[in-house]
């Protein structure tokens, strides 16, 4: 019970500086990114890039928790890049489902909120006579975000259940790339020194 309370607050933990540093990175590259955009085409086109991260994450984090081990078990036992990386992800399921359905959910779907109101502000700005039909533009602008959002997360989501191994293994992939340039080790497990009480030696994590 001890080790499962020590896991949870771990994984809250992670998931609120997860949640902090993300939020606050992504919020203010957007808004630095949003000054500099003098074109409303520019605007459009990374407001679709936010909500085509949105989606891609959503289905991530959806195919995470319907994989299954065993073919990436088989995949890694003949050195397949990237199995290893799948292996660890459909083990931890729920971590995954939380930073990406969650956490970069939440920031992106907010993010692009935002970035939808500020369109439509500087549309204003450039276009006077819209002025007057402010309401029917945020409306019809946030609308548009929205139905953009539900309707690809739609599409992902069945995509994601029925190639949910295939999602996976190319995460799992990009995730073995990332690993090897930069030579960390993200999924690796945690090696523990020592022996235990009866004097065995530990076993890897």
């Amino acid at each position: 019970m001890a080790v499962r309370k020590r896991k949870s607050w771990k994984h809250l933990v992670i998931v609120f500086v997860g949640s902090f540093v993300i939020a606050a990175v992504v919020g203010i590259s957007s808004e630095l990114l949003m000054r500099r955009i003098s074109s409303l085409w520019i605007a459009a086109l990374f407001l679709l890039a936010v909500i085509g991260v949105h989606i891609v994450f959503d289905v991530i984090g959806i195919a995470a928790t319907a994989a299954n081990e065993a073919p990436h078990h088989a995949k890694a036992a003949n050195r397949v890049r990237g199995a290893r990386q799948a292996v660890y992800l459909v083990r931890h399921a729920d971590l995954v489902a939380n930073m990406a359905n969650d956490v970069v959910g939440d920031v992106t779907g907010t993010l692009s909120g935002v970035m939808a109101a500020a369109i439509v502000i500087d549309t204003i700005r450039l276009y006077p006579t819209f002025g007057t039909k402010e309401i029917w533009l945020s409306t019809l602008m946030l609308a548009l975000v929205a139905s953009i959002t539900v309707t690809g997360k739609a599409v992902g989501k069945s995509f994601a259940i029925q190639d949910a191994n295939k999602v996976i293994a190319w995460v799992g992939s990009v995730i073995a790339a990332v690993e090897q340039i930069t030579g960390w080790d993200l999924t690796g497990p945690k090696k523990r020194g020592g022996k235990k009480k009866d004097g065995t030696s530990r076993t890897n994590s």
